[in-house]
């Protein structure tokens, strides 16, 4: 009993470098933007960013280009990504038709090297966007006569 109450002050010291290191990991991804679009067609992935060995404190972005393949896109954040320190994990790709001039984005498609993305995941993350918060974002309906003979 007595060498746990010389343990108590210990653990009342841990828990603030904890929440430091935590705070640290959250101000670094926090200034990491959530979503990089260009307008038209895009080719996008979703993808979840962490500090190494940190996977509890991930971030979800949305990155898309009109002019770059899926692989390269992923490079290309991956490269940025490290430079700070931060690791990534692609979730899947597809397209988006990005409609600026009438507030429309439809999401679809699928990536053939990383899979299809959540594309309602990726609608979430589009909404809480400030800048795409009045969009009408269309997902693709899923085939429900395809199982039925």
């Amino acid at each position: 009993m007595k060498t746990l109450n010389l343990l108590a002050p210990v653990s009342q010291l841990v828990k603030p470098i904890r929440r430091q290191s935590a705070s640290r990991v959250n101000a670094l991804l926090i200034n990491v933007p959530r979503v990089q679009l260009s307008s038209g067609k895009n080719k996008y992935l979703l993808m979840v960013i962490h500090m190494h060995g940190l996977t509890r404190f991930g971030r979800t972005i949305v990155r898309g280009s009109t002019s770059k393949d899926h692989e390269e896109i992923f490079e290309q954040i991956q490269k940025e990504m490290d430079k700070i320190g931060i690791c990534t994990k692609c979730l899947g790709g597809g397209f988006i038709s990005n409609k600026e001039e009438k507030k429309v984005m439809k999401i679809y498609g699928c990536c053939k090297t990383f899979g299809e993305a959540p594309h309602g995941r990726t609608k979430d993350i589009l909404l809480s966007w400030t800048k795409f918060q009045h969009y009408n974002i269309i997902l693709p309906k899923k085939n429900l006569n395809a199982y039925q003979e």
